[in-house]
């Protein structure tokens, strides 16, 4: 008598096929993309604060964002030569619309969890990473970065 197949639950089966994709997403250890052009940044955010390298080379940079906050989180990249950015009256947020020239690139918030990646060209020069949702930026959550 031969024994019953077993069957895989496909309920079972789909979270680890998403674990799995997750990982093949966002690499091992690797700091080039797979067309080996773009250098990786990991970055991370958590509520009032930002973990970013300091440095970058400078040209195609792939940004890889993971929330690991329980809230949601935004991300603006900036050009900031002198390290500083305008506070709105409200004394907690950025002047987003005088930073607008300056602004790279802007992620839409993020929810617990997600994982985000964009490619942007970065010229040499200063940067800072950070999240505007009201009180986050005062709370701690930016990061500088120099591009060489």
């Amino acid at each position: 008598m031969r024994p019953a197949a077993s069957r895989i639950d496909p309920v079972l089966l789909a979270p680890v096929l998403a674990a799995i994709a997750a990982l093949v997403v966002v690499g091992c250890g690797s700091s080039r993309s797979a067309g080996g052009s773009a250098k990786t940044l990991r970055i991370t955010e958590r509520d009032f604060h930002i973990s970013a390298p300091k440095r970058a080379p400078a040209g195609d940079v792939r940004l890889v964002v993971r929330n690991d906050g329980p809230d949601a989180h935004e991300l603006i990249l900036v050009r900031a030569p002198g390290g500083r950015l305008p506070l709105r009256a409200d004394g907690l947020t950025i002047d987003e619309d005088a930073v607008e020239r300056a602004a790279v690139a802007t992620l839409e918030p993020g929810a617990p969890g997600s994982l985000r990646a964009f490619r942007v060209r970065l010229a040499p020069g200063h940067y800072v990473l950070f999240c505007n949702m009201f009180g986050h930026f005062m709370g701690g959550m930016r990061a500088d970065l120099v591009v060489a």
